[in-house]
């Protein structure tokens, strides 16, 4: 009977977490476009907003409901 033994080094496990982590990214970039196209089809489109924040950090925030966000302020 033989025995196997399974070793993974630090760097090929950090390069699998890394993997790992992007292809999660990718996938929600991938729905997030997605979405965007099938509002678009729909004629529903939001705004981009760039905000710069204290530290120097460009967060770019859209908005889908402008029209709502109008209608709550008056």
């Amino acid at each position: 009977m033989s025995t196997l033994f399974a070793y993974i080094d630090p760097f090929t496990g950090g390069l699998v977490i890394q993997l790992l982590v992007m292809a999660f990214i990718s996938v929600m970039v991938f729905i997030k476009k997605v979405k965007a196209f099938v509002l678009g089809l729909f004629g529903i489109k939001g705004s981009i907003e760039s905000i710069e924040d204290d530290g120097g950090i460009q967060t770019i925030r859209l908005n889908e409901n402008k029209d709502n966000d109008q209608k709550k302020a008056a």
